[in-house]
C-alpha cells in the first residue's frame, strides 16, 4: 500500500506543537519547583513570625504577673505580717485575716488570677481560692507545687487533664528586707490559662502549642491537653518550636501543609489550563498564517513543473503580499546570489542578537558599587526632604557595607575598627529604640595598632543582645586597648546582666555553647590568625556587667599602609 503523503500544513502543525510543548514544559517545572520553594520558605517565615510573637506575648503575660508578685511581696506591711507568722507558732487570726483579704482583693481586681497563696518557711499555707471564693478550703490549693528554694522566681504549669479549671502558677521568693539572708517563704499566684490566649492564638491553617516536659499543658484545642507532643507528629503538619528562656516552656507552632498542597495542586491546573490554550491557540494561527503560505507554495510547485518541461525562462513572480520566507525563497529561485546575501544578512543578525543578549546579561549583573551609589542617591533624597536621622543612618549603613565587604578578613587599625563599631552601634540604637552609650579608652598611639577586621564585632553584638536584654538602666559600652608585654590587651566591659555561672564557666573553657555562634567563630578565627598566641576569656563585674579580655600578637602599622577602613 503506498504511503499517504502529507503536504506543508500537515506537517508544521504538530512541530509547532511539539516546538511549543517542550519550552513550556520546561518552564513549568522550573516555576513548580520554584513555587514549592518559594510556599515552604514562606511558611518557615511566617511560622518564625508567630513563634516570635507568642513568645513576647508570653513573656508580657509573665511580665504583667511578676510585676503583681513583685508588689506583693515588696510591701512594708505585707513583710511584716509574714515575719510575725513564720516567727509565732500559731498564725494571729488578726494577721491571717488581713492577707487573706488583701489577696481576696488583688484576685478579684486582676482578671485571671484564680488564687493566691503564702507558703511559709515550715510550709504552712495561707491562701484565698476565687473559684470557691473561700480562704479556708480548697480543693486544689494544697496541690499547687512549692516552688524551687534556690530560684527567686519559679514557673509551673498543671498538667492534671482532669482538672476542669486548668492554671499556670507564677512563685517569688519573700525576702526579709530587715534581713535579706532569711527567707520567709513564696507567694504563688495561680493564674488561668485563659490569660494565655494571645499566646496560642496562630495564623490560618496553624495551631500553638504550649509544651512542658514534653506534655502538651495548653492548646485551643482543649483533646490535645495532657497529650505527649509526640503526639503530634504528623506527615501533614509543619512543626517548629521555640523555648522560652524565662519559664522553660517551649512554644510549639503546628503548620498544616494543606495550603502547600493546594498552591501546588492549583498551579499544576494552572499550567495544564495554560498548555491547553496555547495548544489551541497554535493550531489556529497555523491554519491562519499557513494559508497564504500554502497557495504560493503551489505556485511554487507549478514553477518547478514548468522547469521539468525545459522552460528554464520560467520566472517567479515576487508578491508582495507573500511572507518574507516565500518572497526569498521566489528570489532564490531566480537569483542564487541574492539569496546567498539573505543568508548573510540573517547570520549577521543572529550573532548580533546573540551579542546584546551577553549584554543584558552583564548589565543585569549588580555589584557593590551599584548598591553603594543607590544608598547615595537615597541618603541625597532624605537630605532634600530633611530627614537628616535617616540620611545618618543610611551613610553608616553605607559605611559598615563598604568596610565588611572591602578585603574582608584583612588586617585594620584599632581606629578603623573604632569608626566601624561606632556605626554599628548608631544603627543597633535606632533598631532596639534605646541609647547605647560607647566609650573608647585607647592608650598611647596603640589606635594605629594593627587587628583583623571585626573581631570585636561579636562581643558588642552579644553584650546588646544578652547583657541589656531585660536590664534597667543606662547601657554603656567601654572598650579599652593597652599593651600588655608583647600582646594588645583589648577589654570589652558593658554594665547589663550577669552571665550564668555555668555559662561562664563552659565559655573560658572554650565549649561551644548553643545560640552563641558568633563566638565560637572568633576562636576559630583567632587560631588561624594567631594559632596559639593568643587569649580571651570572660568575668563578671560588680555589681552588674561582664568584662570580655582579649590578648592578641601586637602589631604596629607601617608608616607606609593606610587602614583598610
Amino acid at each position: 500500500m503506498k504511503k499517504r503523503k502529507k503536504n506543508l500544513r500537515q506537517i508544521l502543525i504538530p512541530a509547532f506543537i511539539i516546538t511549543a510543548c517542550i519550552p513550556l514544559a520546561i518552564f513549568a517545572l522550573i516555576s513548580q519547583e520554584r513555587l514549592k520553594t518559594s510556599t515552604l520558605e514562606n511558611m518557615n517565615n511566617q511560622a518564625e513570625a508567630d513563634l516570635q510573637k507568642a513568645n513576647q506575648s508570653l513573656n508580657m503575660t509573665l511580665d504583667k504577673y511578676e510585676t503583681l508578685l513583685y508588689a506583693i511581696t515588696t510591701d512594708e506591711e505585707f513583710l511584716s505580717l509574714v515575719v510575725n507568722a513564720n516567727d509565732s507558732e500559731e498564725i494571729p487570726e488578726a494577721d491571717a485575716y488581713n492577707m487573706r483579704r488583701d489577696f481576696a482583693h488583688i484576685c478579684n481586681r486582676n482578671e485571671g488570677v484564680d488564687g493566691i497563696q503564702l507558703v511559709l518557711s515550715d510550709k504552712r499555707r495561707i491562701f484565698y481560692d476565687r473559684l470557691s471564693s473561700s480562704s479556708v478550703n480548697s480543693t486544689w490549693m494544697e496541690k499547687v507545687k512549692i516552688p524551687d528554694e534556690t530560684k527567686l522566681l519559679s514557673y509551673d504549669v498543671d498538667k492534671d487533664t482532669d482538672n476542669p479549671e486548668r492554671m499556670f502558677h507564677i512563685g517569688r521568693k519573700v525576702v526579709n528586707y530587715w534581713d535579706i539572708s532569711e527567707d520567709l517563704g513564696y507567694v504563688i499566684l495561680s493564674v488561668n490559662l485563659d490569660e494565655l490566649e494571645s499566646v496560642l492564638s496562630a495564623g490560618k491553617g496553624s495551631r500553638v502549642y504550649l509544651v512542658k516536659d514534653g506534655v502538651i499543658v495548653g492548646a485551643e484545642d482543649t483533646k490535645m491537653l495532657g497529650r505527649q507532643e509526640k503526639a503530634l507528629d504528623s506527615a501533614k503538619v509543619n512543626q517548629k518550636a521555640i523555648k522560652n528562656a524565662r519559664s522553660g516552656w517551649s512554644i510549639l507552632l503546628c503548620q498544616s501543609i494543606r495550603e502547600y498542597q493546594k498552591a501546588i495542586e492549583e498551579q499544576v491546573i494552572f499550567w495544564i489550563m495554560v498548555a491547553l490554550a496555547v495548544l489551541l491557540i497554535f493550531v489556529l494561527l497555523i491554519y491562519r498564517v499557513t494559508k497564504p503560505v500554502m497557495i504560493s507554495v503551489n505556485d511554487i510547485v507549478d514553477a518547478m513543473k514548468n522547469l521539468e518541461k525545459d522552460n528554464f525562462r520560467e520566472k517567479l513572480e515576487v508578491k508582495e503580499k507573500d511572507s518574507t520566507e516565500i518572497q526569498e525563497i521566489s528570489e532564490g529561485f531566480n537569483e542564487m546570489s541574492e539569496r546567498i546575501h539573505n543568508l548573510i544578512g540573517q547570520v549577521k543578525e543572529s550573532a548580533m542578537e546573540q551579542k546584546n543578549a551577553e549584554i543584558s546579561a552583564l548589565e543585569a549583573q549588580i555589584d557593590p558599587h551599584f548598591l553603594y551609589n543607590i544608598l547615595d542617591t537615597i541618603n541625597w533624597k532624605a537630605i532634600e526632604n530633611e530627614q537628616y536621622e535617616i540620611s545618618e543612618m543610611l551613610v553608616a549603613l553605607a559605611d559598615i557595607l563598604r568596610y565588611a565587604i572591602n578585603d574582608a578578613g584583612e588586617f585594620t587599625t584599632i581606629d578603623a575598627e573604632k569608626g566601624w563599631l561606632e556605626k554599628y552601634i548608631l544603627l543597633q540604637q535606632e533598631k532596639l529604640g534605646e541609647e547605647i552609650e560607647l566609650e573608647f579608652k585607647i592608650q598611647d598611639s596603640y589606635g594605629k595598632c594593627k587587628i583583623h577586621k571585626m573581631l570585636l564585632q561579636p562581643f558588642v553584638e552579644n553584650a546588646i543582645k544578652y547583657s541589656f536584654r531585660g536590664y534597667e538602666g543606662a547601657h554603656r559600652l567601654t572598650i579599652e586597648v593597652s599593651k600588655a608585654e608583647e600582646q594588645m590587651h583589648i577589654i570589652i566591659a558593658n554594665n547589663g546582666r550577669h552571665i550564668e555561672e555555668d555559662q561562664l564557666k563552659d565559655l573560658n573553657m572554650g565549649k561551644e555553647i548553643k545560640n552563641h555562634f558568633g563566638i565560637s567563630n572568633v576562636r576559630k578565627r583567632l587560631k588561624l590568625y594567631y594559632g596559639e598566641d593568643t587569649v580571651i576569656y570572660f568575668e563578671n563585674v560588680s555589681p552588674s556587667g561582664v568584662k570580655v579580655h582579649l590578648f592578641v600578637p601586637l602589631q604596629e602599622e607601617q608608616k607606609d599602609e593606610d587602614s583598610s577602613y
